[in-house]
C-alpha cells in the first residue's frame, strides 16, 4: 500500500483523529489569540461592587473570575493557557523532531560504518538511563535562565531560547540514538535487506530505498513519544523555576517571590502554582489538567499510529506469505512433471 493510502487510513482512525483534532484546535486558538487579540492577557487586581467600592483583592478563584480564575499577579489563567499553548506544544514538537532526526543520523552512521564500536558505546550510553534528565538540565541551565531579583540579566531572550533548545535536544541524543540504532540493526538482519545486499545494492541505496521507508513509521511513533518526554521534562524544570525564554522574578512582599514566564509558557506557571497549592489550588489543577489533556492527546495519536502501522505490516507480511506459498506450490507442480531418462543399455 502506498504512503498516501496509509496516511489516509491513519486520519480515519478514531484514536489518532481525536488526539490530532484536540491539538490542532488548541494551537489554532492560541495563534488566533496572538494574531487578532495581540496576545493581551486580562489582569484583575481587585473586584468592585455595584457602588464602585473594592470588595476583594486577587488572586481570584474560578467562582469569582470564570472559567479558571487568576494567578497571584491577577492574570486570567484561561487566557494564559490559550496564549502559551503554542509555545509549550511548539517547543515540545521542535525538540522532539530534532532529537529523532539527529538520533536517526547517528544511529545509521554507527550501524553502517562504526558497527564494531556498538558494544562499547551501548554499554556507556546505558548509564544515561539512570541519570535524571531534569537534574542534568538544571545544572546546565540554572546560571543562564534564572536571573535573581534585583540583578541585571546579561543574556537576551533569544540567546536563552537557543541555549535551552540545545540542552533539551542533546540531553536525549545518546539514549535515542541507541534505541534507533538497535531498530536499524534488527532491520538489517531481515531477509529482504540481505537479498538487496546479495544483489549488489550499495549502503546508501539500501538505506534510502529499503531501510528508510521501513523505519519511517517507527520514527513517527518515536517522535510522538519524544514529544511526551519533552513535555514531562518541561514540567520538571517548571518546579525548578527554569522557564523557557527566561525567568522574570517579581517580589510580591517581603517573604514571597513570583517567578513569571516571559513567553507565558505552561511550565513557567506550574512551579509557581505548586507553591500555592495549599491556598490557591485552582492554579495548579488547571495547569495539571491542561498538561494531562495534551499528553493524553499525544498518547491517542501514538496508539492510532501503532494500530495502523502494525496492521499494515501484518497485511504486507500476510500477502508475502501467500505469494511465497503460491510460488512454492507452482514450483512443486513443475517439479512433478519432470521425468528422468534412463539409459536402456
Amino acid at each position: 500500500m502506498s504512503t498516501r493510502a496509509i496516511f489516509k487510513r491513519l486520519f480515519k482512525h478514531p484514536l489518532f483523529l481525536s488526539g490530532f483534532l484536540f491539538l490542532f484546535l488548541l494551537l489554532a486558538a492560541s495563534f488566533i489569540h496572538t494574531i487578532f487579540f495581540h496576545g493581551m492577557i486580562p489582569v484583575t487586581n481587585s473586584l468592585k461592587d455595584s457602588e464602585g467600592m473594592i470588595t476583594s483583592f486577587g488572586p481570584f478563584s474560578p467562582l469569582d473570575v470564570p472559567p479558571l480564575g487568576t494567578d497571584e499577579v491577577g492574570r486570567n489563567i484561561f487566557v494564559i493557557l490559550i496564549q502559551g499553548a503554542k509555545y509549550t506544544i511548539g517547543i515540545a514538537i521542535l525538540v522532539a523532531g530534532l532529537r529523532v532526526m539527529i538520533s536517526a543520523i547517528i544511529g545509521a552512521l554507527f550501524e553502517n560504518y562504526l558497527s564494531k564500536l556498538n558494544q562499547y558505546v551501548s554499554g556507556l550510553v546505558n548509564g544515561f538511563y539512570f541519570i535524571p534528565a531534569a537534574l542534568i538540565c538544571y545544572l546546565l541551565l540554572a546560571d543562564v535562565i534564572l536571573t535573581p531579583y534585583g540583578e541585571v540579566d546579561v543574556y537576551t531572550i533569544l540567546q536563552k531560547m537557543i541555549f535551552q533548545l540545545f540542552i533539551l535536544t542533546i540531553i536525549a541524543i545518546p539514549t535515542t540514538s541507541l534505541l534507533i540504532g538497535n531498530q536499524l540493526h534488527h532491520i538489517y538482519t531481515l531477509e529482504f535487506i540481505q537479498s538487496a545486499k546479495t544483489l549488489g545494492g550499495s549502503r546508501l541505496h539500501i538505506l534510502r530505498k529499503h531501510i528508510f521507508p521501513y523505519i519511517f513509521p517507527q520514527l513517527l511513533i518515536q517522535f510522538t513519544q519524544e514529544t511526551i518526554k519533552v513535555l514531562v521534562l518541561l514540567i520538571h524544570l517548571g518546579f525548578f523555576h527554569l522557564l523557557f525564554g527566561g525567568t522574570q522574578v517579581q517580589q510580591l512582599d517581603e517573604n514571597e517571590m513570583a517567578y513569571i514566564s516571559i513567553s507565558s509558557e505552561w511550565s513557567g506557571m506550574i512551579g509557581n502554582a505548586f507553591t500555592h497549592i495549599s491556598g490557591w489550588s485552582w492554579m495548579f489543577f488547571s495547569l495539571a489538567v491542561s498538561f494531562t489533556l495534551v499528553i493524553l492527546a499525544l498518547n491517542l495519536m501514538t496508539k492510532g499510529m501503532e494500530a495502523v502501522f502494525l496492521e499494515e505490516n501484518y497485511t504486507a507480511g500476510k500477502d508475502m506469505n501467500k505469494h511465497q506459498k503460491k510460488t512454492t506450490s507452482v514450483s512443486k507442480r513443475e517439479d512433478s512433471s519432470f521425468e528422468f531418462i534412463r539409459d536402456v543399455e
